[in-house]
This record gives structure tokens, C-alpha cells and sequence, in this order.
């Protein structure tokens, strides 16, 4: 399974000329999913850290592209990466933006991680997913049926929530605390990531 490096995520992000604000949402939503995954593996689940990171940092790499164009970005990122030869990160960028509904009854995956923390994120801002949902009602809901899907993909990911929270120590709440909301890039991944990069 080839998953690009951090440095290599670090090098399409400048690549794609990806804008500052994306970048900065994209290395928030890698914290969070990085930070979530740790504590879950410590809770028996087996994700791959590397390939989560990976796909929270590469989650918008369209994003700015299809602006112009009017494609969705998830579409176009997933075929980026499977061009680009990274295969195992296309479905984690394709599955980042709609929840399908039967994705609850499984495990938890690298593909809901990601998704899960890029609702959390704001921006550059940890949020709840309330306040998320809100905001995108406000700004997309052009129609009351839009905004009542909208109300009912805000209900799906509640319950996403309490699936990844119901083994942990820690709340949804706490996320906001933790001050992963530090927007800058980081040098160096995650010291799990890194031990799992030098056993493989």
C-alpha cells in the first residue's frame, strides 16, 4: 500500500498551489483525525495513522480547482490521487464530504475519521458539530428541502459521534480545548505515525 510521506503531503498541498485558507482548514482536520486515531487505537481498534493523516491533509486538494470548474471536489481529489499513484487515499477523499448512512453500522474507518473531523472544523476554528451544521445551513441551504437534508446529515453525524466517542475518556467537547486549532504546518507527524512508519 503506497501512502505518501508527510513531506510528500506537505509537497502536493504546494504542488496544487492549494490556498492558504484551505491549507490552514486541512492541517486542523489532520490534527483532529491524527489525535482521534491515537486514542482509538488505544481502545482496540487497528487504523493506519499514516494513511489517516494522509487523507486529512489531502481531504481538499481539488477544493480550489473546482471553484472554477463546478465539479466536486471530492471527485476530482479522489482521481487526482489514484493518478498520482496513491490508490488507498482516493476513497478517504471521495467519502470526506457526504455521510452515507450505512457506514454506521461498521467499524470505524480511516474514511469516517476523516470525514467526521473536517465537520469539526470551521475554517481554521474547532468547532461543534452544531455550530458546523448551522453555518452550512446558512450559507448552502438555497431551499427549505436542501436545508432540511442538510438538518438531516447534521442528525447522522450525532450519531457518528457518539459511535467514535462511546469508547473514549474524553467528549466531543473537549476537542475544542485541546488547542488543535494551530493552523501553521507542522514539521513533524505524529510520534505514532512515526513509529508505525519504522516498523513497517
Amino acid at each position: 500500500m503506497i501512502i505518501p510521506t508527510h513531506s510528500q503531503c506537505l509537497d502536493l498541498i504546494e504542488q496544487v498551489r492549494m490556498p492558504e485558507h484551505i491549507k490552514k482548514h486541512s492541517f486542523v482536520v489532520a490534527r483532529i483525525a491524527v489525535y482521534l486515531g491515537r486514542l482509538l487505537n488505544h481502545n482496540t481498534l487497528r487504523l493506519n495513522l499514516e494513511l489517516l493523516e494522509a487523507g486529512a491533509l489531502l481531504h481538499d486538494i481539488a477544493k480550489a480547482w473546482t471553484l472554477s470548474t463546478g465539479e466536486r471536489h471530492e471527485d476530482v481529489g479522489s482521481r487526482m490521487l489514484e493518478d498520482w499513484g496513491y490508490a488507498p487515499l482516493s476513497s478517504i477523499v471521495k467519502e470526506h464530504v457526504v455521510l452515507d448512512v450505512s457506514a454506521l453500522d461498521g467499524p470505524i474507518t480511516e474514511s469516517l475519521l476523516v470525514n467526521y473531523s473536517d465537520k469539526r472544523v470551521k475554517h481554521d476554528r474547532v468547532v461543534s458539530l452544531k455550530d458546523r451544521f448551522c453555518d452550512l445551513i446558512s450559507r448552502y441551504a438555497r431551499t427549505k428541502e436542501h436545508r432540511a437534508w442538510l438538518q438531516e446529515k447534521s442528525n447522522l453525524y450525532m450519531l457518528l459521534e457518539s459511535k467514535i466517542f462511546e469508547h473514549l475518556t474524553i467528549t466531543p467537547d473537549d476537542l475544542s480545548r485541546l488547542h488543535l486549532s494551530q493552523a501553521e504546518p507542522y514539521d513533524n507527524a505524529d510520534p505514532d505515525i512515526q513509529a508505525h512508519r519504522q516498523v513497517r
